[in-house]
C-alpha cells in the first residue's frame, strides 16, 4: 500500500514510496476469463479480492517466503525475492504510466494457482507478514455459479 503520490518515480522515491504491505488472494473465476474478452469480471466480481489480515510496516518483501495452502495441504510455495517482478521495479513502471495515490494497492501476482471447490479453505501466508484465510462458499447466479471466498 502506497503511503504518498507516485509519478515518474526512480527506484529509491518507489521503496520510500511504501507504507506497508498486506496479503491478497487473487481468485479468479476460470470459466468467466475462458468466456469473457478481458479479465474485470472474472477476477473483481464481489467477494474476489479478499486482503489482510493487517498492513504490515518495516518488512522487506524481498526477504519473504510466501506459501499458499488449501484445505491444509501446501500446493504453492516461493520467495518473494525470487518473483519475475521486484515490486519496486513495477511501482517504477507503473508510475510512468498512471499517478498513484495514498492507499493505492498494487498486486504482484503468486506462482502458480490452484482450482477450488466449495467448502475448500485457502490460506495465503507470507512470513513476515501474516496468515489470510478464506472459505470458498458456492452462490448462486444468474449467469453461473461460481465459488466465492
Amino acid at each position: 500500500m502506497l503511503g504518498r503520490p507516485l509519478r515518474r518515480a526512480s527506484y529509491e522515491q518507489a521503496r520510500e514510496a511504501v507504507f506497508g504491505w498486506t496479503i491478497g488472494n487473487d481468485v479468479s473465476a476460470r470459466e468467466w476469463q475462458h468466456a469473457d474478452r478481458s479479465f474485470w469480471r472474472s477476477k473483481n466480481a464481489d467477494t474476489f479480492k479478499p486482503m489482510g489480515p493487517w498492513i504490515e510496516t518495516g518488512v522487506d518483501p524481498l526477504a519473504q517466503t510466501t506459501t499458499i495452502r488449501v484445505n491444509g495441504a501446501m500446493r504453492v510455495e516461493f520467495r518473494t525475492g525470487a518473483m519475475l517482478f521486484d515490486p519496486y521495479d513495477f511501482l517504477v513502471e507503473t508510475s510512468k504510466y498512471s499517478t498513484l495515490q495514498p492507499g493505492d494497492v498494487l498486486w504482484m501476482g503468486a506462482d502458480g494457482t490452484c482450482a477450488l471447490t466449495p467448502g475448500d479453505t485457502v490460506d495465503v501466508e507470507v512470513s513476515g507478514i501474516g496468515v489470510l484465510s478464506n472459505p470458498i462458499v458456492a452462490e448462486e447466479d444468474t449467469d453461473t455459479e461460481r465459488c466465492r471466498p
